[in-house]
C-alpha cells in the first residue's frame, strides 16, 4: 500500500467518523449520553483515525524509509477503528465485553503504530528529523496509557466515585493533551511552513518537546494520585511547552512569503492560539486540585477539543486531502482554490463560536449565547467537512472567485 493509498485510506475513514458525530448530535440526549457519543466518535474515530494514518505518512516522509508491509497497515487501521466502533456501543449500551475487546483493540492498534515509527526511524536514510518522532513516541505512550484509563473508568470495576473521578481526568489529560496534542505539535512543525509556502525557522524545538512530554506525564500522574503539587508543577511545564510551539508559529507567521495565507494556514494558526490560550490556564486549574480541573470540563472540551484538536484536523484537511489526491498540478491547484471558497464566513463561524461558547461555559453570559455559539461553531466545522469531501466537484463548479484561484496560483 503506497503512502498516498494509505493516507486517502485512513482520512476518509476519518471523515466518516466525524461525519457521524455530527449525525448523533440529532439523538436525545439520553441516547447519545449528553457529549459523549459525539465526542466520542469525533476525537477516538476521527481525530485519532486520521492521526493514525498522518503519523505512519510523515514518519516515512521525514526519515526517507520504504514503506512498511500492506498487511501491517491493514491490520493497524482495522485495529483502530474497529476499537473505536466497539467502545462507542459496549459503553453506551453496557455491554463490558464489547468495551473491553475495544479497548483493547485500540491500544494495540496504537502498539503497532509506534512500531512503525521505531521501524522508519531505524531504517530510514534520514537522521535530521529527532523531534518530530521522538514527540510521535512519546504520543503514542500517551494513549497506552490513557486508553487503558479510558477502559478502566468505563468498565466500572471500582466503587470508589472519587477514584474514577481521577482516572477519568487522567484519561482525558492523556488523551488530549498526550496522543492529540503531542501528534499535532510534531506535525506542525513541517505541516505549517507546508501549508504558508515558507522556508522551516530555526528555533528552540528539543526544549519545547521536553516540557509538553514531561508536563504531559506530570498533569496526568498528578491528577491520578490526587496531587494538587504535582498536576500544577505539570501544568507549569506544559504551558512552557506550549508556549515554545506559540513561538515557532509566530516565527513562521512572520516569515516573508509570496501568497496569501490560505484557509488551512488561518484554520492552523488560529487553533495554535486556542491551544495557547488553553495551556496557560492550566497552571491556574489545577492549582486548585481534582475538584477545580472537573470544573473546568466543558471549557476544556471546548477549548481543547473544538478550538484545538477538531480545528487542527479540519484545517488539515483543507490541505492535505487535496494534496493527496492523484491528478496533474494544475487540477490539484484548482482543487485547493475549491477550498478558498467560503473560507472566510467558515473560519470566524467557527471561532466567533467557540469564543461564545467558552464565555457561556466561563459564566460570561447567558446560556442563550452560548447556544448561538455552539449553533455558530457546528455551522463553520459543518462547511469545512463538507468542502473536504466536495473540494473535487467544487474546483469544477463555476463558483471560484479570481481570488480563490489567486490564492495557489490556479
Amino acid at each position: 500500500m503506497g503512502a498516498r493509498t494509505t493516507i486517502r485510506t485512513y482520512q476518509v475513514a476519518a471523515r466518516l467518523w466525524l461525519t457521524a458525530a455530527v449525525l448523533t448530535l440529532a439523538l436525545p440526549g439520553s441516547a447519545r449520553l449528553g457529549v459523549w457519543l459525539p465526542l466520542h466518535l469525533a476525537m477516538a474515530g476521527a481525530v485519532s483515525v486520521a492521526i493514525a494514518g498522518a503519523m505512519q505518512n510523515f514518519a516515512l516522509t521525514l526519515t526517507a524509509a520504504p514503506g512498511p508491509p500492506a498487511w501491517v497497515v491493514f491490520v493497524q487501521f482495522v485495529g483502530v477503528n474497529a476499537g473505536a466502533l466497539l467502545v462507542a456501543i459496549g459503553y453506551p449500551s453496557r455491554h463490558l465485553a464489547l468495551l473491553a475487546w475495544g479497548g483493547a483493540g485500540f491500544v494495540a492498534a496504537a502498539l503497532v503504530l509506534g512500531w512503525l515509527v521505531v521501524r522508519a526511524w531505524r531504517i530510514g536514510l534520514n537522521r535530521r528529523h529527532r523531534l518530530p518522532l521522538a514527540l510521535y513516541l512519546a504520543a503514542v505512550t500517551a494513549v497506552l496509557v490513557g486508553g487503558t484509563f479510558g477502559a478502566l473508568v468505563g468498565s466500572g470495576v471500582w466503587d470508589d466515585p472519587a477514584l474514577w473521578g481521577r482516572l477519568r481526568s487522567a484519561h482525558l489529560t492523556l488523551n488530549v493533551l498526550g496522543w492529540v496534542t503531542l501528534t499535532m505539535a510534531a506535525t506542525l512543525v513541517t505541516l505549517l511552513p507546508t501549508v504558508l509556502r515558507v522556508r522551516m525557522p530555526s528555533w528552540h524545538g528539543a526544549a519545547t518537546g521536553v516540557a509538553l512530554a514531561l508536563g504531559v506525564a506530570a498533569m496526568a500522574g498528578g491528577l491520578a494520585a490526587a496531587s494538587s503539587v504535582l498536576a500544577t508543577v505539570g501544568g507549569v511545564t506544559f504551558a512552557v511547552g506550549a508556549i515554545g510551539i506559540g513561538w515557532m508559529v509566530l516565527k513562521v507567521v512572520r516569515t516573508p512569503r509570496t501568497w496569501p495565507v490560505p484557509v488551512a494556514g488561518k484554520h492552523l494558526i488560529l487553533a495554535l492560539g486556542w491551544f495557547l490560550v488553553g495551556s496557560l490556564l492550566l497552571p491556574f486549574v489545577l492549582a486548585g486540585g481534582t475538584t477545580s480541573f472537573a470544573r473546568f470540563r466543558e471549557l476544556f472540551l471546548a477549548i481543547f477539543i473544538g478550538g484545538w484538536a477538531l480545528q487542527t484536523l479540519l484545517g488539515a484537511w483543507q490541505y492535505l486531502l487535496p494534496m493527496a489526491k492523484p491528478g496533474h498540478p494544475d487540477e490539484r491547484r484548482r482543487q485547493l482554490a475549491a477550498i478558498e471558497f467560503a473560507g472566510t464566513l467558515q473560519v470566524v463561524a467557527l471561532n466567533v463560536g467557540l469564543v461564545l461558547l467558552t464565555t457561556s461555559g466561563a459564566g460570561w453570559v447567558g446560556e442563550t449565547t452560548g447556544a448561538v455559539g455552539a449553533g455558530l461553531a457546528l455551522g463553520g466545522g459543518i462547511l469545512a467537512l463538507a468542502k473536504a469531501w466536495a473540494f473535487g466537484p467544487l474546483s469544477r463548479a463555476p463558483v471560484l472567485s479570481s481570488r480563490h484561484l489567486d490564492v495557489w496560483g490556479a
